[in-house]
């Protein structure tokens, strides 16, 4: 196993789609993890989501009363031999679509379907939101 390079990482973000975003439970009970869609633009190092959330959702709840969070992206770039894993900390705060349209623009191309934007359903809304990266590290594993 090896540390992945800056370079690498961003690798990892730009050419993925997924992962897996753990919210902070804002009674110190265990993460809430969520697999999620992604962009992320290493241009403007914009590290964009799609949240859909309802007011009284778990989801709201634990993005509201800790707005720290980890992320996770994992893939598999040589079948049965190489793995890579980027984890990413910081704070998520809601944003506007002006301000995280590049990596969103990641996300519509990374991702097998686009989140709507304005609405799923009648009890939730789907919500822009940015990591506000304060780490990352990457991991790759070599099988031979």
């Amino acid at each position: 196993m090896r540390e992945l390079r800056d370079e690498a990482v961003v690798d990892v973000l730009t050419d993925n789609g997924i992962g897996v975003l753990a919210l902070s439970s804002p009674t110190g009970a265990a993460p809430y993890p969520v697999p999620v869609a992604f962009g992320y633009d290493p241009a403007t190092d914009s590290l964009a989501f799609h949240l859909s959330e309802s007011d009284d959702s778990q989801k709201h709840r634990y993005l509201t009363a800790d707005a720290t969070v980890g992320f996770t992206v994992y893939e598999e770039t040589e079948p049965q031999s190489v793995w890579r894993s980027v984890v990413v900390t910081g704070e998520l705060v809601e944003a506007t679509y002006d301000e995280v349209e590049p990596a969103l623009a990641s996300l519509a191309s990374n991702t097998q379907f686009a989140p709507n934007p304005v609405s799923w359903d009648d009890t939730s809304t789907t919500t822009p939101y940015e990591l506000r990266i304060d780490d990352w590290y990457g991991r790759e594993f070599r099988i031979g």
